[in-house]
């Protein structure tokens, strides 16, 4: 792994995703009633953490910046997508409401901080040119 990729910027970047996919967890438990136990939210989290997994490793083998929407895009749709299939195969339920409702909270959380991010350093540079 190269230093860009090791960068505190880039830390920074994957404990963002691993909270938005934690956070997704914890209020759909919540939401549904189930217990908020850490066996709970680890059976819940488990499926779209190897997907967060795979988005990353796509992302550092492509070599795409982190924080940028594409890897956003890049990790979202690899947590959605093996996320889905691992709940499949384990036979956790993947109602097309769900799938619908996984795939808007992820893409506004993991394409979305990087949105406001990349927005609000766009902004401060043209403050600094001003």
């Amino acid at each position: 792994m190269s230093n860009d990729m090791a960068s505190p910027a880039v830390r920074r970047a994957l404990l963002a995703d691993i909270f938005c996919v934690v956070l997704f967890a914890t209020i759909g438990r919540a939401s549904h009633g189930e217990p908020l136990s850490p066996g709970g939210l680890l059976r819940t989290c488990t499926p779209f953490v190897l997907g967060l997994t795979v988005g990353w490793v796509i992302v550092v083998m492509a070599r795409v910046p982190a924080q940028r929407w594409v890897a956003g895009l890049v990790v979202w749709a690899s947590t959605l997508i093996v996320g889905m299939a691992v709940r499949h195969f384990t036979h956790q339920g993947v109602a097309v409401s769900f799938i619908l409702v996984t795939a808007g909270f992820l893409a506004l959380t993991l394409i979305g901080w990087r949105a406001v991010t990349m927005w609000i350093t766009a902004a401060r540079r043209k403050g600094r040119r001003a």
